[in-house]
């Protein structure tokens, strides 16, 4: 049985040991942002993004590669729409509370977006004014990694339990 264990140990660091021998040297790449939002009754639901060195300065705008899509009212929109469209960030890329989008889509004013709120200007209503959550969406490449860090562990568990467990 010990046999086993350092056989499957000898493959594994003969094949740690190529893999960074022979694996090129990636160069550092920025992390891409991303971000969902709705108002409350989910009349107005999007996502945008942006490259996290964009935030550098607070403040990310269109220039600088922000990208967004939002739905309202069966009609979309994108960040052609609002050449003024900008995100107010922390240093890190982080949406800080009280703090978001300013988007302003007036041709023709349909709605507003500004930070937290979401303003529809043709609704007098309490309803015309809402509030706005930003999620963050995790990327595609961090949930991979987790999945395979997941299935390595139930994998193991696997493995474990029938080294340990004996017949009676």
């Amino acid at each position: 049985m010990t046999d086993f264990i350092f056989k499957k140990l000898a493959v594994v660091t003969v094949g740690t040991a190529l893999m960074f021998s022979v694996g090129e040297t990636l160069p550092a790449q920025a992390t891409n942002l991303t971000y969902s939002f709705a108002n409350v009754d989910k009349t107005l639901t999007g996502t945008f993004s942006f490259d996290e060195a964009a935030a550098a300065d607070q403040q990310v705008t269109i220039s600088e590669g922000l990208k967004i899509f939002a739905t309202y009212a069966g009609q979309s929109y994108t960040e052609a729409n609002d050449a003024l469209a900008l995100v107010l960030t922390d240093l890190s890329g982080k949406i800080p509370e009280g703090q978001g989008l300013g988007l302003q889509f007036v041709i023709p004013d349909v709605f507003t977006v500004y930070g937290d709120n979401f303003i529809n200007p043709n609704d007098p209503t309490d309803a015309g004014v809402q509030a706005i959550t930003y999620t963050s969406v995790p990327e595609p490449s961090s949930m991979l990694g987790l999945s395979v860090l997941g299935l390595g562990l139930f994998l193991g568990k696997k493995t474990a339990s029938k080294l340990f467990s004996t017949k009676a």
